[in-house]
């Protein structure tokens, strides 16, 4: 009564292999589930997105004002050096225009030129642009001075329903 130490070793290895077979199919269908999960919830992100909508810009106008100066990002609220409080105001430019939606309702939007970088611009009257709703406002693309294509996000003042054919 002998014990073939190959045979037993053999024997044990296939069953190893015929558990990790068992593993790696339920391991397959996971990862594609995983995936599918994935790629349903960017395609539901993608379709509860508005689509752009085309809006006319109806009046537009611009005013400076002067309010307190943007202290520099590196200043905390203790810090008193001159650096970082300025007595001096600072002057703004807030472009305001009525614009009209698609479906007849005119919007107030406004944006502030904080700085030589601001991508705020008045937009020209009787205009049409694309434009999105946005959670602060209004997301309008239009080409700058250069032909190159921006986008701004306006804040919505006020919404007023109007007829289309006035």
């Amino acid at each position: 009564m002998g014990c073939d130490v190959s045979k037993h070793v053999a024997n044990h290895s296939r069953v190893r292999d015929i558990s990790m077979i068992g593993a790696e199919e339920d391991y397959v269908p996971r990862q594609i589930l995983c995936v599918l999960t994935l790629l349903l919830m960017a395609a539901a992100s993608a379709w509860s997105k508005e689509s752009p909508l085309q809006i006319k810009v109806l009046s537009a106008e611009s005013r400076i004002f002067e309010g307190p100066p943007i202290a520099p990002p590196d200043c905390n609220w203790r810090d008193i050096s001159a650096y970082c409080t300025s007595s001096k105001p600072e002057s703004y430019v807030e472009n305001k225009m009525a614009v009209q939606e698609p479906d007849g309702k005119t919007l107030e939007i406004a944006c502030t030129v904080y700085n030589q970088w601001s991508h705020c611009a008045s937009l020209p009257v009787n205009q049409t642009f694309k434009a999105r709703i946005v959670k602060n406002g209004v997301e309008i693309w239009f080409k700058d001075q250069r032909g190159k294509l921006r986008k701004q996000v306006y804040e919505v003042l006020s919404q007023n329903e109007e007829s289309r054919h006035k």
